[in-house]
């Protein structure tokens, strides 16, 4: 009996980790990999990190930056699919593992895919040459001037991560974001469960593309493994119209690191599962035509997702009916075809908004509870009473807050959370943020 009831628990913990969104997974997670990060690819927040900004060795990982100037050589014209690259000794030699059979020379498109895919570093070798103008030393160079232009933490020192560099989480995170957005049809290639290198048949070192194919949502990107760096993974992955990208190195144990990024994936798609209190906000959202989420093109609510200064100020636009008809922004910074531009303008004209000091707006950035609280306050144009704060962190609110913070809170327009807490710096969820305006509109109606 107890073996049964021990085979029972085994099968029920692989159902778990094998379920993106499992009920558990809101659970702060327990990892074996020495450090980890999760990304909201379309905001760059930063759902969950473990040692993010400690550098490693990324292993194979190494490749997407590898790649990555492989396509920004095909875009300026230094290269095309077809030019042809020299297969050197060093290049036929060097790795231990790779044995393939190459001609004197050979079509940069018919490396790419294998080189990714299969990770085969005498490509890789004969790649970096090329590009390197006959030494990998001095491609090495162009890798980390490309990490300096883009502002990451790495250092490398060749094509393939087949000697040790230095790479944080962060750094591969940021990365695997700036490749996919210059070149989305990198996911074409990495989310590939097998290619062809002329007769033979070149299948992932990705498992999640087998062993773990039950684990929906993965659609790339990178593996990495050696013994000065343990497990690595890069993965992408898209679920309810949200695009994640996880990254963990220095994974142990069988199959470690895909453990490790189920794990996290699940608990990250936690993070933006509707609370049990706004269960109700979604419909509620809806029948009042304020949910912005809908807006944002997602398939759910995900009412705990923070909030930013243009999706809150739609929401405020929605929320007092502004006429959005203006196209543009309003600011510098505001995309005419962002899906938050009209309100933006909207907001601008009515004069319920102002940008900062440079003439910026800066709709990306998360927006604070405190914010949120006077934003709504100025334009609503309440008269300033002086009520005091309930709250027991009410201290940590700041100064040019405190009006809004009272007012809204005594007009029973805002509320705070478990323990009679305000939480003035934490970021506002949606769930939070639209809730708000549903207090509003019921005052107003």
């Amino acid at each position: 009996m107890k073996r049964l009831n021990r085979v029972a628990a085994f099968i029920l913990i692989v159902a778990i980790l094998l379920t993106p969104g499992a009920a558990f997974a809101a659970t702060a997670p327990t990892i074996s990999a020495q450090g980890a990060i999760v990304m909201d690819y379309d905001t760059g927040q930063v759902l969950y990190e473990k040692n993010a900004d400690t550098p490693r060795s990324a292993a194979s990982m190494t490749k997407v930056m590898t790649a990555y100037i492989v396509l920004d050589a095909l875009r300026t014209g230094e290269a095309t699919w077809d030019t042809v690259i020299p297969i050197s000794d060093n290049a036929r030699n060097q790795s231990p593992w790779d044995k393939t059979d190459f001609a004197e020379t050979e079509r940069l498109g018919d490396l790419f895919e294998p080189y990714l895919i299969r990770s085969n570093n005498q490509m890789g070798i004969a790649i970096g040459e090329y590009f390197g103008g006959g030494s990998e030393a001095t491609f090495a160079e162009r890798m980390n001037e490309k990490a300096r232009l883009l502002g990451i933490d790495a250092y490398y020192t060749e094509a393939n991560g087949l000697k040790p560099n230095r790479v944080t989480p962060r750094a591969q995170a940021l990365l695997t974001r700036a490749i996919i957005s210059d070149y989305p049809e990198i996911l074409n290639t990495t989310s590939k469960h097998q290619t062809k290198y002329k007769s033979e048949i070149y299948r992932s070192t990705n498992q999640f593309y087998r062993k773990f194919r039950r684990f929906k949502g993965i659609n790339g990107f990178k593996t990495g493994t050696a013994s000065y760096s343990g497990q690595c993974l890069t993965a992408t992955y898209t679920k309810k119209g949200r695009r994640l990208i996880s990254v963990v190195m220095g994974s142990k144990g069988t199959d470690g690191r895909y453990h490790d990024t189920m794990v996290l994936l699940n608990y990250a798609m936690s993070r933006y599962m509707t609370s049990p209190w706004a269960k109700d906000v979604p419909s509620r959202a809806n029948h009042a035509g304020i949910n912005t989420a809908a807006y944002r093109g997602l398939t759910s609510f995900q009412g705990r997702e923070a909030m930013n200064r243009g999706e809150f100020t739609l929401l405020m636009g929605l929320a007092l009916r502004l006429p959005m008809t203006e196209a543009g922004g309003g600011f510098p910074d505001v995309a005419a075809d962002a899906y938050y531009a009209k309100a933006v303008a909207a907001a601008k004209n009515a004069g319920l908004i102002d940008g900062y000091e440079d003439g910026s707006f800066r709709p990306e950035r998360l927006i604070s509870r405190e914010e949120m609280a006077k934003i709504l306050f100025v334009a609503m144009k309440y008269d300033v009473t002086f009520y005091d704060l309930p709250f027991t962190d009410a201290a940590a609110i700041g100064p040019v807050f405190r009006p809004a913070v009272a007012n809204l809170t005594a007009r029973g327009i805002l509320h705070g959370k478990d323990g009679n807490r305000f939480d003035p710096k934490g970021t506002a969820s949606r769930e939070e943020a639209t809730q708000m305006m549903l207090n509003l509109k019921s005052q107003l109606n």
